[in-house]
C-alpha cells in the first residue's frame, strides 16, 4: 500500500497544482474582464461628460434671460442626477457580474475540497482500528457541518446583494421619477 501512496503522490501533487492554476485563471478572467468593462464605461462617461458641458456652455454663452439660463441649469443638474445613477447601475452590474463568476468558481472548488476531504475521511475510516466509530462519526459531523456553513454563506452573501440591487433600483427609479417631473414640480 505505501508503494501505490508514494507513486501516486506525484500524481496528486500535479492534479493540485494544476487545480490551483485553473482557479487562478478563473479567478483572474473575470477580473479582467470587470476591468476592461470599467474602463469602457468611464471613457463612455468621459465623451459624454465632455460633449453634454460643450453643449450647456454654448447654451448659457446664447441665453441672455436669467430665467431661462437658470432652469438650464436646473435641468442640467437633474440630468446629471440621472445620469450619475445609471454610471452607479452599470458599475453595480459589472461588479455583480464578476462577483457571480467568483462564486460560481469558489462553489465549484469547495465542492472538489469537499469530495477530497470526504474520500480522505472514508480511507480514513476504512483503515481505522476497531473502537474509533467515535471519532469517525465526529469528523464525518464537522465535513458536514463546513458543508452546511459553505451554503448558509453563499446563501446569505446573494441575499444580500439582491438586496443591494433593489436598493439600487429603488434609489433609480426615485431618481428618474425626480428628474421626469422637470423643474416646474421642484
Amino acid at each position: 500500500m505505501t508503494e501505490s501512496v508514494t507513486h501516486s503522490a506525484p500524481d496528486r501533487l500535479r492534479a493540485h497544482y494544476e487545480s490551483g492554476v485553473a482557479v487562478f485563471f478563473a479567478l483572474a478572467r473575470p477580473a479582467f474582464e470587470s476591468f476592461e468593462a470599467t474602463v469602457a464605461l468611464n471613457m463612455q462617461v468621459a465623451r459624454a461628460a465632455l460633449a453634454d458641458n460643450e453643449a450647456a456652455l454654448k447654451s448659457a454663452l446664447q441665453s441672455s434671460n436669467p430665467v431661462e439660463l437658470f432652469t438650464q441649469q436646473l435641468n442640467a443638474s437633474q440630468q446629471a442626477a440621472s445620469k450619475t445613477m445609471s454610471y452607479g447601475r452599470k458599475l453595480f452590474d459589472i461588479a455583480a457580474h464578476a462577483q457571480a463568476e467568483w462564486t460560481q468558481v469558489a462553489q465549484a472548488q469547495s465542492e472538489r475540497q469537499e469530495q477530497c476531504v470526504k474520500a480522505l475521511a472514508e480511507r480514513f475510516s476504512q483503515g481505522a482500528p476497531a473502537g474509533s466509530e467515535p471519532f469517525v462519526a465526529a469528523l464525518n459531523s464537522t465535513f458536514s457541518a463546513f458543508g452546511n456553513a459553505a451554503d448558509s454563506v453563499r446563501t446569505m452573501t446573494r441575499q444580500a446583494i439582491q438586496a443591494a440591487q433593489g436598493r439600487f433600483d429603488t434609489a433609480a427609479a426615485a431618481t428618474q421619477r425626480t428628474t421626469q417631473t422637470g423643474p416646474a414640480a421642484n
